[in-house]
């Protein structure tokens, strides 16, 4: 016979598979550190918990906030008044649209959760 204990473990891994253990995050932060670049953007950072969602990025004029326009698992949407900013999660590439023209940024990812 299984033991009691043995019964609730077996339960508890099931509901972790099921439905995954990023239900139980409560803080992610997803950092982007790039090369220099023409649009001197040196950094996207964006944090995450159960309720809040901010996202901003740091240029040669300081820190500037980012809308968030979609958050998936594979592509994040950001934009500004005056930018799109597309990150592809799955190759790190972001893409940056302005003024009818579109820079390829080369950037580091630093993901942290919590």
């Amino acid at each position: 016979m299984m033991s009691l204990k043995f019964l609730k473990f077996s339960l508890i891994i099931l509901v972790l598979v099921l439905f995954g253990c990023d239900n139980f995050k409560r803080f992610g932060q997803e950092k982007y550190t790039c090369v220099e670049n023409k649009l001197s953007i040196y950094q996207i950072d964006i944090i995450k918990t159960s309720s809040i969602k901010k996202a901003y990025m740091i240029t040669d004029t300081g820190e500037v906030p980012l809308n968030i326009v979609s958050f998936g698992s594979k592509e994040i949407l950001l934009s500004t008044d005056n930018l799109i900013i597309t990150i592809n999660k799955d190759n790190n590439e972001i893409s940056i649209s302005n003024e009818n023209k579109i820079h390829f940024l080369k950037c580091k990812n630093e993901t942290f959760n919590m």
